[in-house]
């Protein structure tokens, strides 16, 4: 099983912010995602939490500055 986290950008008509996605892929090919995005690392973290994930994640300075359009932090 994979747990990702990634940033994805939110459009708003004059703006565009980053905010943090999980995905779940079991070792049965299921996927699943949140159900929304999150301003920050650490609610992302305690959502997914809520659907299982039990990794202690850190990802560094990955969750302040984004120079990509998405930025994965996966945890195997």
């Amino acid at each position: 099983m994979t747990w990702e986290f990634i940033t994805k950008p939110v459009r708003s008509a004059n703006a565009v912010s980053w905010e943090w996605e999980w995905r779940y892929k079991g070792e049965d090919a299921q996927v699943k995602a949140s159900a929304r995005t999150f301003s920050s690392f650490r609610e992302c973290i305690a959502d997914a939490r809520l659907h299982g994930f039990t990794g202690d994640p850190d990802p560094g300075e990955s969750g302040t500055l984004f120079q990509r359009p998405e930025a994965p932090f996966n945890w195997y």
